[in-house]
């Protein structure tokens, strides 16, 4: 599953589109709720492909909050900080295997005679929410398509 952000009134080729899987999304959506919350309301559906979204007005000051957060560096750190809290999160229970590094035969999980190709036979995994990754790039290709997007809807 993707998120398709679409430009209302696009000025350029790059403010038609701006295109990210679930799994990049939502951390971004979170960095942008994080700091704009005077821009993005509280109850925004910024996670949901339901057609939510802002104004040109709004996109552009979100433009501009990204920017300056990208050039004094906070955007850097954040990065930093995110991926820390990543790594230190503890490795979970396979649920392919149920822990035991051995699975059925697929399409069966839980315990087999198989060695689990999930986990590599260790019977743990790395957590879950380390699927969502958090790169600068992401903010600064976000913020060219916002500067140029003339307000925007999520599908």
């Amino acid at each position: 599953m993707g998120m398709d952000v679409l430009g209302i009134s696009p000025v350029s080729e790059q403010g038609r589109r701006f295109h990210n899987t679930v799994w990049w999304w939502r951390p971004l959506w979170q960095y942008c709720e994080e700091i704009a919350p005077d821009l993005i309301p509280a109850d925004n559906s910024g996670h949901s492909n339901n057609g939510w979204g802002l104004d040109a007005s709004g996109a552009l000051a979100l433009a501009n909050r990204l920017l300056e957060a990208v050039a004094s560096g906070e955007t850097q750190k954040y990065e930093e900080r995110y991926r820390a809290h990543l790594e230190a999160l503890p490795l979970e229970p396979c649920k392919i295997c149920d822990g035991t590094g051995h699975r059925a035969e697929p399409p069966n999980t839980g315990p087999g005679p198989l060695s689990c190709n999930a986990c590599g036979g260790i019977g743990k995994r790395k957590n879950f929410a380390t699927d969502y990754p958090f790169v600068v790039d992401n903010v600064r290709e976000f913020t060219a398509f916002l500067r140029d997007c003339g307000g925007f809807n999520i599908y």
